[in-house]
């Protein structure tokens, strides 16, 4: 079995990439031949000359960098230099044997190229790290009112929504791209295998995604060393971290703190920084810190907060804040709900509401001993099933080699070989 992976970035940007190109590394480091294709450099320094790897960049810029708005457009919707160097690829490789596995598309590498290998006949496998699959703008969330979206995707209510983060012509050109992925080429019905980050986000787009596509739920890949739980009980800060956006909830995450009179420190940045800092002088802003750093920040925390305004599709700050016995306060209509248990590992307050969270904070503030039991239950939640490359990667094996066996064996054409949600 050979597997190529197609992802827009050859290096980390983001969790995304961070899953694809772990994955590719794992794949590897089993034996198989892995061939990494991408659009948008440099290469992480970590893949250059690493056994049974080839990387494929093309060195594109990114279509949101791309100081030629035309050119940026044309190539969001069809990437014609990507589409010939896959073509010249795939010719080169075994249906029968070789899984294309797609993970993100839509900065550079466009549905056309998507769509190639299943064209070809190679099995197509997506990870759904988002929500572009099915909703135009990738989060089901209406940016100007700062609300979840419950339009049909490309219902007259989806495309009349003037809901995009920039405006409503980029809207309409990303109305454009989803019509083209999905009436016109058809990507999700030609895909092999879904493969959701969780149980949640899964769940959002179920209705939209074809009926006859086996789905599964595969945990992230995370290496964390394994060191003694925080002492969250003689710690007295709240801490956020990630982008300093409305729909990340870092307004609603300082308002809160206010209100609750606890200690806020952000970890991250982003457009609100500059607002955030005139208006909340008394929070401490910590900028982006590098993963080592900010597990040193977290360990000061007597809970991570995670409030966003939007669905998520993971969370993952609440796993490596469980991982280090550190307790998560979050909203109750996010993914990361789906490895919070209320009461038990952490604490949900109601979406959107600022009284809501002010109470739990002041909840834990004034009861360090519930912060203590929420931190512990949380610590022991990980450690007893690690999100390891080696649990992703042994899971990602089990869909592959059940994709090459359902087509080699035209019996099990009308099985379905969906792999279990894996337990929260």
């Amino acid at each position: 079995m050979e597997i190529i992976i197609l992802n827009d970035y050859a290096r980390v940007t983001g969790g995304s990439t961070a899953v694809a190109l772990a994955s590719a590394l794992g794949l590897c480091d089993r034996g198989f031949k892995v061939t990494l294709f991408t659009c948008v450099g440099p290469v992480a320094p970590n893949l250059v000359d690493h056994p049974n790897l080839e990387i494929i960049c093309l060195d594109q810029p990114e279509i949101g960098r791309d100081p030629n708005r035309a050119r940026a457009m044309a190539q969001g919707l069809r990437n014609g230099p990507a589409v010939k160097r896959l073509t010249e690829l795939l010719a080169g490789k075994d249906p029968a044997e070789t899984i294309v596995h797609l993970h993100t598309w839509t900065k550079a590498l466009s549905p056309f190229a998507a769509v190639l290998a299943a064209r070809k006949g190679f099995p197509l496998v997506v990870t759904l790290h988002d929500f572009f699959i099915t909703c135009p703008t990738g989060g089901f969330f209406l940016h100007r009112q700062g609300a979840l979206c419950h339009h049909r995707p490309l219902s007259l209510g989806c495309v009349s929504c003037n809901c995009d983060r920039r405006n409503y012509g980029h809207k309409l050109w990303r109305v454009l791209r989803t019509v083209l992925q999905n009436q016109i080429l058809k990507l999700p019905a030609q895909v092999s295998h879904f493969i959701g980050v969780s149980g949640f986000s899964l769940d959002v787009m179920r209705p939209y995604l074809p009926t006859h596509v086996p789905v599964s739920v595969i945990r992230n890949p995370i290496e964390f060393e394994q060191a003694p739980p925080v002492s969250v009980a003689q710690n007295s800060d709240f801490v956020f971290v990630g982008r300093l956006e409305d729909e990340k909830g870092a307004r609603l995450f300082a308002a809160a703190t206010r209100e609750a009179g606890v200690p806020g420190h952000f970890i991250g940045d982003g457009a609100l920084t500059h607002t955030l800092k005139k208006d909340f002088p008394e929070l401490v802003f910590h900028g982006w810190l590098q993963p080592a750093q900010i597990r040193r920040a977290l360990s000061t925390a007597r809970a991570l907060v995670f409030p966003p305004l939007w669905y998520e599709t993971l969370g993952m700050v609440v796993v490596e804040a469980a991982s280090m016995g550190i307790p998560a306060i979050v909203s109750n209509s996010c993914a990361a709900t789906d490895f919070i248990e209320n009461e038990s590992t952490g604490l949900y307050f109601d979406h959107g509401s600022i009284p809501s969270l002010a109470k739990q904070m002041l909840r834990l503030r004034n009861h360090p001993e519930d912060a203590h039991r929420l931190g512990q239950a949380a610590y022991r939640w990980y450690w007893d099933a690690p999100w390891t490359t080696e649990h992703h990667v042994e899971k990602l094996i089990e869909v592959y080699q059940a994709i090459l066996e359902r087509r080699s064996n035209p019996s099990h054409l009308g099985t379905n070989l969906s792999i279990p949600v894996e337990a929260s």
